[in-house]
């Protein structure tokens, strides 16, 4: 689950269901869901005045300005998992990209994005792969990146821990509770749970 300013909350979980602590934050003005797939859809733990699953197209939300893409969830045009939603929030110049659970490297949508947060799986299985993330992280030079649905102690997902990915990115490394875009210190940062 990604928080943006406690405004806009993306894929939240229940935490229960992938063997994690359930998400401390409650309340937010809109929930987005990349996909509707039980580790990424429990709205419900979230009040909140909209929410939008896999949603395509734009819009305006206080000072935000929302745009979304549908990439592939799979490898096999979106056949075997569906398709997801890449959101992209931007805030007063700064932009941040949210991936979805790409499970291919969507190249013709990296081609119109620019970010300078950018949240990524890396975790494989289901996903693009710690190789693959490092592909798209070097096409689009963020600032921040901020690694997504990896393996941790407790997580009942079958996915790769991050160790090959932060062995392998040439990055500074932050662990942290969040992001401050007034900074913008590149690194990659870990969130602690």
């Amino acid at each position: 689950m990604v928080s943006i300013d406690d405004i806009i909350v993306i894929d939240p979980h229940d935490g229960g269901s992938i063997g994690l602590s359930k998400p401390s934050l409650t309340k937010a003005n809109i929930v987005l869901i990349t996909h509707d797939h039980f580790d990424h859809n429990a709205y419900q733990i979230i009040e909140s005045e909209d929410v939008k699953i896999g949603y395509l197209g734009e819009f305006r939300i206080s000072k935000y300005k929302v745009r979304s893409f549908r990439a592939n969830h799979d490898q096999q045009g979106g056949k075997a998992r569906g398709k997801t939603s890449i959101y992209e929030v931007n805030k007063e110049g700064v932009s941040f990209v949210h991936m979805g659970d790409i499970g291919e490297i969507p190249s013709k949508i990296l081609k119109e994005i620019s970010p300078d947060v950018l949240a990524l799986p890396i975790g494989g299985t289901i996903t693009i792969d710690w190789s693959q993330a490092i592909e798209v992280i070097k096409e689009l030079s963020p600032s921040i990146v901020i690694p997504l649905h990896y393996w941790i102690k407790g997580h009942l997902m079958p996915l790769d821990p991050p160790n090959e990915f932060l062995k392998n990115i040439n990055y500074k490394q932050f662990i942290t509770r969040e992001v401050d875009e007034t900074r913008m210190e590149k690194g990659i940062y870990l969130f602690q749970i």
